[in-house]
C-alpha cells in the first residue's frame, strides 16, 4: 500500500482519533465546571446587543487547550437587541412578536474566541465550589445551535478558531428568556454582515433560522458597503481541475487550488465538496499527503497545512477524488409510461449533475478565482463547460477538451450527454450552441405530441434574447455561449453557459412562459453574472431582475401585451394572498429558512415587480417613450459590470434617471410587505372654464404613510391623456382641468402598481 493511501485511511477509515476528531469533541462536549463565582449587576455589550447579569452565578466551561472558551449565566438579568435597521425590525416583529428584544431572562451561555473571558474575570471571583448542573441544560441547548454530532460539523468561524488557536471579535451569547423562545446573538467577524439573531428552525430539517443580520453599528453608521469588505480569513487565488468521466458517467477529477491567508494562523481551513464524492487524497505541493477530515457521506473537509499559510503568500494543494456526481434519468418526473422498455432505455441515457455548487472542494465566501479545466470525456458524448475553449485533443475514444475562465468566477458547471449539438450563428451576437438529446424528444413526443419545433423556438429565443439584452442593458461579457438541456424543471445560468429544463424543449405552452424561462436564464448573464448581487439580501438583484427581464422579453417578442400582464396579475393574486405572513423582498435568500414558498414569490415574483413599477414611474407621459427607463438600466449593468452590487447602489442610479430621492419607494416595497388595495371614484362637471374632473382613491391594507405615483389613462371622444397622482393616507382626492368631457377613466392602467383596484360611485 502506498504512502498517500495510508494517509487516507488513517485521516477517514480508522477509528482512531484524528486531530480534528479531538477538537470537536471537545467543543461538542462543552460543560460547566465547578469553578464559578457569584453575578451581581454585570453588564456585557457587543454592538447592538446589552446583557445585564443582575443577580446569580456565572460558571467556566470546560477548557480547550487551556483556553476558556465558554461561560454559562444561571439567575437573573435581561438582554436588549434593538436593530438598527427598519427590514430587520420588521423582520423581528413578524417572526418573535416585537420589533426589538428587552426582555428579562433566566440564563446565558456564551462561547467566543474574543476577550469576554478576561472581561469577566475581572470582574468575578471564580472558586472550585460549584454545582454544575444547574447551567448544564442551557449548555447543551447553547451547544445545539452551533454544531451538529450527526456530520460532526459546525459553525466554521468556532471551530476553525479553536483549530487553528486564533482570537478574534467571534462571539455567541445564547439567552433563556422568561417570556417567549430562546434566542442566540452572534458576532462573527469573517462574515460581511457581522451581527445575527438566530432562534432553532420551524422547518424540516432546519437547525437554525436568521432572523436578524446586519452590519455592525459603526459600519452603518459610517456608511461602509459590504462591497468594500473582505472579511474571510483565506483567499482563494485560483483552481486548476483535471477530470475524467467515462462511457458510463463515472466521474473522477484532480482538483488544484491555490489559496493564500488574510489572517495570522490560518492552518485548518474548511472547504465542502459534495456528499457523494469520495476523497482518495489530498496532497500539498511536493504531493506529499495533508491531514484532513471530512465525514462521510458529509459536505465539510477540513483542510490541515503542515504550517500556517503566511498571509499574502500563495500556496498550492490538489484534492483527489471520484464518485457518484452524476446520475441518469431519475430526475425526470413519473408522468409518463416508465414501465415501457423502450422509453426507460432513454431516460437511462439522459445524464444530469447531482451537484453544480460544490463539485469541486470549494471555499465560501463571495470571492472570484481564475479556473482552468481539463475534462477527458467520451468520444461518443457531447460535453461543455463554462469558459473559453483553448484546446480539443481526441485520443482514442476520448476527447481531451480544455477551458479557461474569460473571468475570474466562482460559479462553475458544465454539462454532458448523448446531445445533438446545433451551432446558432448570427451578426448580432457571439456563437452561440444548443443541446438537445434528440433520441429521447423523439421519443417523449410519441406521447406528448406538439406542433411547433420546440428546437427551432428555443434556438430562436437564446439568440433573440442575447441580441436583445445586449442591445438593452450592454455589450455580452462571454465570446461565445452555450445552452444546453437538463432533465430537471428548473434552469440555471453560469459564465457563457445556460442549463435549460427539458420541458421548455417540449413546445408545450402557448403562454409565454417558455419565452419567458429561456430568456430569464440567459438575462442571468448581466444579472447575476455581469452584475453580482453584493449579498444575500441583495439577491433579487439577479433573480428579480432576471424574471422581469425575461418577461419584457416574451412580451416584445411574440407583440402580446396580453400575456405580460397576465403574468403580473397571477403573481400579484399570490403576492397578495401572502402579504400577511411573508417576508420582506430585502432579506432575500432568508425566505428561504423562514416561509415555504417565499423565496420565489419575493425575490423573483415581487422583485419582478418592482421593476415593472419602476419601469412605468419612468415612462412618458405625452410619448409614451421608455428611453428614461432604458437608459437607467443600462447605467446600472455598465456602472457595476463584473463587480458586486447592493440594493442601495441600484437604488442610487435609479435616483439619478428619476431627479429624485427614492428612500420612500425603496423602503416601502423592498423593506416592507404591504401591499395596498385602492378603491376609485370620479366624477365630471362642465363649467365656464371647461371640463372639471374630481377624483378620489380610498387607500387601504397600508401604513398611512404609504406613498405611490399611481397614472390615470382619461380617455376622450377623440384622444386620450395620461396623468399621475400621488395617493397617499386613508383618501386622497383632486381636480383635473380637462380640455373634454372624459368618456371614460382607468386608474392604474398597464398594471401599473402592484395594488388591487375597486371603483365605486361618487357618492
Amino acid at each position: 500500500m502506498s504512502a498517500v493511501a495510508v494517509a487516507v485511511v488513517v485521516a477517514v477509515l480508522s477509528p482512531m482519533q484524528t486531530p480534528y476528531d479531538t477538537v470537536f469533541d471537545q467543543v461538542k462536549n462543552l460543560k460547566p465546571t465547578t469553578s464559578v463565582a457569584a453575578v451581581k449587576n454585570i453588564v456585557l455589550r457587543r454592538d447592538v446587543m446589552e446583557l445585564q447579569l443582575d443577580s446569580g452565578h456565572a460558571y467556566l466551561l470546560t477548557p480547550i487547550g487551556g483556553r476558556t472558551i465558554g461561560i454559562a449565566f444561571v439567575g437573573n438579568g435581561s438582554v436588549s437587541f434593538v436593530p438598527p435597521l427598519d427590514i430587520e425590525r420588521f423582520n423581528l416583529n413578524r417572526v418573535l412578536g416585537d420589533s426589538s428584544l428587552n426582555d428579562p431572562i433566566s440564563a446565558a451561555v456564551l462561547i467566543f474566541v474574543d476577550s469576554t473571558a478576561d472581561e469577566l474575570r475581572r470582574q468575578l471571583k471564580f472558586e472550585p465550589t460549584g454545582t454544575p448542573g444547574a447551567a448544564a441544560g442551557a449548555v447543551n441547548d447553547a451547544l445545539d445551535y452551533l454544531v451538529d454530532g450527526r456530520s460532526r460539523s459546525g459553525d466554521a468561524t468556532l471551530l476553525g478558531s479553536v483549530l487553528n488557536g486564533t482570537s478574534s471579535a467571534y462571539f455567541n451569547a445564547y439567552v433563556q428568556r422568561k417570556r417567549g423562545e430562546s434566542v442566540l446573538i452572534q458576532f462573527d467577524p469573517t462574515l460581511e454582515e457581522e451581527v445575527l439573531l438566530l432562534r432553532r428552525g420551524k422547518m424540516l430539517g432546519q437547525r437554525t433560522e436568521t432572523v436578524c443580520q446586519f452590519q455592525r453599528e459603526a459600519d452603518l453608521r459610517d456608511g461602509v458597503s459590504i462591497t468594500s469588505k473582505q472579511p474571510e480569513p483565506i483567499t482563494v487565488h485560483s483552481y486548476d481541475i483535471d477530470a475524467r468521466i467515462d462511457g458510463n458517467y463515472k466521474f473522477s477529477a484532480s482538483t488544484t487550488v491555490t489559496v493564500s491567508a488574510r489572517a495570522e494562523r490560518q492552518q485548518w481551513v474548511r472547504f465542502s465538496l459534495y456528499s457523494e464524492l469520495d476523497i482518495d487524497s489530498v496532497l500539498n505541493e511536493t504531493g506529499a499527503p495533508l491531514t484532513y477530515y471530512r465525514r462521510d457521506t458529509w459536505s465539510p473537509l477540513w483542510i490541515r497545512f503542515p504550517e500556517p499559510l503566511a498571509p499574502g503568500k500563495p500556496q498550492s494543494f490538489r484534492v483527489v477524488y471520484h464518485g457518484s456526481l452524476i446520475g441518469f434519468g431519475s430526475a425526470l418526473p413519473d408522468v409518463f409510461d416508465a414501465q415501457r422498455r423502450d422509453f426507460k432505455t432513454v431516460l437511462d441515457s439522459w445524464a444530469y449533475i447531482k451537484n453544480t455548487t460544490t463539485w469541486y472542494p470549494r471555499y465560501a465566501g463571495n470571492g472570484v478565482y481564475d479556473v482552468k479545466l481539463t475534462f477527458r470525456t467520451p468520444k461518443a458524448l457531447k460535453f461543455a463547460s463554462i469558459g473559453r475553449l483553448v484546446q480539443a485533443d481526441t485520443q482514442g475514444n476520448t476527447i481531451v477538451s480544455k477551458w479557461v475562465s474569460e473571468l475570474p468566477t466562482n460559479q462553475v458547471s458544465f454539462n454532458i450527454g448523448e446531445f445533438q449539438e446545433f451551432p446558432v450563428r448570427d451578426s448580432r451576437i457571439p456563437p452561440v450552441t444548443v443541446q438537445i438529446n434528440t433520441r429521447a424528444h423523439e421519443l417523449i413526443h410519441q406521447y406528448l405530441p406538439s406542433s411547433r419545433s420546440a428546437l427551432q423556438d428555443v434556438g430562436t429565443d437564446v439568440v433573440n434574447s442575447l441580441s436583445f439584452f445586449s442591445n438593452t442593458f450592454g455589450a455580452p461579457l462571454f465570446s461565445s455561449y452555450y445552452a444546453t438541456e437538463i432533465p430537471y424543471f428548473h434552469g440555471q445560468a453560469f459564465p457563457g453557459m445556460i442549463h435549460l429544463s427539458w420541458s421548455t424543449f417540449l413546445g408545450l405552452s402557448d403562454k409565454g412562459e417558455d419565452e419567458s424561462f429561456r430568456a430569464h436564464e440567459m438575462a442571468h448573464q448581466w444579472f447575476g453574472i455581469g452584475v453580482e448581487p453584493a449579498g444575500d439580501r441583495d439577491a433579487w438583484l439577479s433573480e428579480g431582475f432576471s424574471e422581469f427581464a425575461g418577461m419584457w422579453f416574451m412580451q416584445l417578442i411574440l407583440q402580446d401585451n396580453d400575456k405580460y400582464f397576465k403574468m403580473l396579475r397571477e403573481s400579484r393574486k399570490e403576492i397578495r394572498g401572502q402579504r400577511g405572513k411573508s417576508m420582506p423582498l430585502g432579506l432575500g435568500y432568508r425566505a428561504l429558512e423562514s416561509w415555504k414558498g417565499a423565496y420565489s414569490l419575493t425575490t423573483y415574483q415581487k422583485g419582478a415587480w418592482v421593476l415593472h413599477m419602476l419601469r412605468n414611474m419612468m415612462i412618458d407621459g405625452r410619448t409614451m417613450s421608455e428611453a428614461r427607463f432604458k437608459a437607467m438600466m443600462r447605467d446600472f449593468y455598465e456602472t457595476y459590470r463584473g463587480k458586486r452590487a447592493t440594493t442601495l447602489d441600484f437604488q442610487r442610479v435609479v435616483e439619478r434617471h428619476v431627479g429624485m430621492s427614492m428612500d420612500w419607494f425603496f423602503q416601502q416595497w423592498i423593506d416592507g410587505n404591504d401591499v395596498p388595495t385602492y378603491t376609485f371614484a370620479w366624477k365630471a362637471e362642465q363649467d365656464s372654464a371647461g371640463f372639471s374632473t374630481q377624483i378620489r382613491i380610498r387607500q387601504t391594507d397600508v401604513p398611512e404613510t404609504f406613498g405611490m405615483y399611481v397614472p390615470l389613462l382619461i380617455k376622450f371622444d377623440q384622444g386620450e391623456s395620461f396623468v399621475r397622482v400621488l395617493v397617499r393616507g386613508t383618501s386622497t382626492e383632486a381636480t383635473l382641468r380637462l380640455p373634454a368631457r372624459p368618456k371614460s377613466i382607468e386608474f392604474n392602467p398597464f398594471e401599473s402598481v402592484l395594488a388591487d383596484v375597486k371603483t365605486e360611485a361618487w357618492n
